[in-house]
């Protein structure tokens, strides 16, 4: 009795690459609280943690009087390994000492997929000067950015997510894909799309929904997000108004290369919430 030849299996979907926290490091406290969370998100991600140490004057550009000597930068490496050492997930160690731009660029390629994790310090007086140029040279460079408030006592993963939106449809820009992709294997259980007007339109709240349901950023499994309006002449002052009002415990904002000043997504609006927000701001480049 002849039998039918069997045929090959079709080869098995490539898994993912697992994400790379990518956390800018020093002693201080934003940056101590910014670890935190994120060691707290790697352990269910099944993520890598790479401790980023700047050095502040090339991040600042200021003429350097001499180099460090042998001893004061072996102790500097021995301290941050220490650290290193201290996380409960892997962790690599990448001192950075090169101009930025080039300097992510290698790190993007070499962690790809990659997250980077800034901390804010609550003490409007600390100085926050390296890390108000890094945030520019990321948002420049349009890759993914989790800024996490000194202050923040939340959880670390996004229970109850906010999505800012507007009546422009997105996407996500491939360089957000890490972004995209932490939603996706730690999918919120809750999401709530806000938008910002000076007066009362709902068809501009029905766009906004529709928008997001549409983008591709959220788990096509998760909860069916809702849709919350704000009145606010400016689009940070709405948002801010927003979280408390809704609960969210993270916020995604969408970075644009352009928008019209007063949109959701102008950069102006972005760095006011980025300077303020009380909650984790996760900011994904869109596509153009």
């Amino acid at each position: 009795m002849s039998t039918a030849p069997t045929l090959p299996a079709a080869p098995a979907a490539a898994p993912a690459r697992s994400l790379s926290l990518l956390v800018f490091t020093s002693f201080f406290p934003e940056s101590r609280r910014a670890l935190r969370l994120a060691a707290e998100l790697a352990r269910p991600l099944g993520a890598r943690l790479v401790l980023v140490h700047l050095d502040q004057l090339t991040v600042l550009n200021v003429e350097v009087p001499g180099p460090a000597s042998p001893e004061a930068a072996g102790q500097l490496h021995e301290a941050l390994q220490a650290l290193a050492d201290q996380q409960p997930v892997p962790t690599d160690l990448a001192l950075i000492n090169d101009q930025l731009p080039d300097a992510l660029d290698a790190l993007v390629n070499e962690y790809h997929p990659a997250l980077f994790v800034l901390g804010r310090p609550a003490d409007d007086r600390a100085d926050f000067d390296a890390g108000a140029v890094l945030l520019d040279v990321l948002r420049a460079a349009r890759v993914p950015l989790l800024l996490v408030p000194e202050t923040y006592p939340g959880p670390a993963a996004p229970q109850h997510l906010a999505v800012a939106a507007d009546a422009e449809p997105f996407a996500v820009a491939a360089g957000g894909a890490a972004g995209r992709q932490l939603l996706q294997q730690l999918p919120p259980a809750r999401v709530t799309v806000v938008t910002v007007t000076p007066a009362q339109a709902d068809e501009r709240c029905a766009e906004a929904l529709e928008h997001v349901r549409r983008s591709g950023v959220l788990p096509a499994t998760g909860p069916s997000p809702q849709v919350a309006g704000f009145y606010a002449q400016h689009p940070a002052a709405g948002l801010l108004q927003a979280l408390p009002a809704t609960g969210a415990n993270w916020l995604l904002l969408l970075a644009r290369e352009h928008g019209l000043l007063g949109a959701l997504f102008h950069h102006s609006v972005i760095s006011a919430l980025l300077a303020r927000s009380p909650v984790p701001v996760l900011v994904l480049p869109a596509a153009a």
